[in-house]
């Protein structure tokens, strides 16, 4: 049966794989755009540093639960009406981020943002399944990425600049009325990639359905690794504003330099994962990323012991591992997705929970440090995290017969 691609011209499937990856910006702009200003959200408050770094725990908690319930529903009833919905929740959950008033309200505005806004994430994913072949989707993932990869280049920048001018509520303002927009744009152009199916939505069988993804070997041995690996990205984006505002006494305005590196690097890699993936398979690439991120770990651990390199230092550790992702993510569910075309949605949903489960729990562990004096907490998970997903990887590997 022709893939529904093959009718697309070449500019209708660019514009659908710009749409594609606009959809997954929301969830890093709304990590990315925030981030400088947590040291003035705590001083506000009165509250310390852990107590709004919880705040990025709570959304990505909301990402895995929304994950959750976006999958089944999507495999159901279709995409484009889900996407929609989740977009207006992700507005009205930015706009009770800038009305908060202490630390779990923005706690709860946050995980309702988050559950909105997942469903562009999955649903994109889900979306390239069900209109493109499988051979192609970790090259068109990787070119999302593309798009993906310009916030941490813009967002930093925007929330330190505004941050001083308008104070940190614009930030949630700005990020309500951009989902808002969106949301306009995919309703009048987003065409239906399924037709929905008779799939029960009882929980048990959707439960059921989950375990026989998540029970399969095509699934766990390409998406426990980068799960692990990934998490300690997200020790990084939850611990770096107190190092650099905190213990480097940078002002949040220039924050943003420190964060530019990874967008360049996560741009590089994901472009040149697509080249690969092009003509070549995917298991070595996705090994020597996640290989890569687990000696940047042990690098990033000896400076955050030692202070070797100061700042600069650890800006090189954090550009690696990052830049590491532009590989490992694309590649890791471009290999699972080719095996549950039957159930994108629910498939894609359960990459999520596990990725954004993975991430609530580290950044978590992050926040469980109330004020570091040194950047050691850090690095030490990160370098755990990315020891942990070579391990797996390894424990995971199929043997050679004989």
């Amino acid at each position: 049966m022709p893939s529904p691609s093959e009718s697309f011209t070449p500019g209708r499937r660019l514009y659908l794989i710009l749409l594609f990856g606009l959809l997954t910006v929301f969830t890093p702009i709304a990590i990315d755009m925030y981030l400088p200003a947590l040291p003035t959200i705590a001083r506000e408050f009165g509250s310390p540093i852990a107590a709004i770094e919880h705040s990025l725990a709570s959304y990505f908690l909301g990402i895995a639960i929304g994950q959750a319930m976006v999958g089944p529903l999507s495999d159901r009833f279709g995409r484009r009406w889900p996407i929609i919905l989740g977009l207006g929740l992700y507005v009205l959950g930015a706009t009770g981020c800038a009305l908060a008033q202490g630390p779990l309200t923005l706690d709860a505005a946050r995980f309702a943002q988050a559950v909105g806004g997942c469903a562009g994430t999955v649903l994109a994913r889900a979306c390239v399944r069900d209109l493109f072949p499988p051979r192609e989707a970790g090259r068109i993932f990787a070119q999302m990425l593309l798009i993906l990869s310009v916030s941490p280049l813009f967002a930093p920048f925007v929330g330190g600049w505004v941050l001083p001018l308008t104070g940190w509520r614009s930030l949630f303002w700005i990020q309500g009325a951009a989902a808002l927009a969106t949301m306009v744009l995919v309703f009048l152009q987003l065409p239906e990639s399924h037709p929905g199916s008779d799939r029960r939505l009882h929980p048990l069988h959707v439960l059921k359905d989950y375990w026989e993804i998540g029970r399969d070997s095509n699934f766990y041995r390409y998406i426990i690794p980068a799960i692990l690996t990934g998490s300690g990205l997200y020790v990084f984006l939850t611990g770096w504003p107190h190092v650099v505002i905190n213990l480097y006494h940078v002002a949040p305005q220039y924050f943003g330099f420190t964060f530019v590196l990874n967008g360049v690097g996560l741009i590089v890699f994901s472009q040149a994962t697509a080249r690969w993936l092009k003509h070549r398979p995917g298991e070595p690439l996705l090994f020597a990323g996640i290989a890569a991120n687990a000696c940047v770990g042990l690098v990033a651990l000896f400076c955050g012991l030692t202070g070797w390199g100061g700042l600069p230092a650890l800006v090189a550790c954090m550009f690696l591992y990052c830049a590491m992702m532009g590989s490992t993510n694309p590649t890791s569910a471009g290999l699972t997705m080719h095996h549950f075309g039957h159930a994108a949605g629910m498939a894609s949903a359960l990459i999520g929970i596990f990725l954004y489960g993975g991430g609530a729990i580290a950044s978590l562990a992050m926040g469980a440090f109330l004020t570091p004096a040194t950047p050691l907490p850090m690095t030490a998970l990160m370098c755990l995290f990315g020891l942990s997903g070579l391990a797996t990887y390894l424990l995971f590997r199929p043997r050679a017969a004989g």
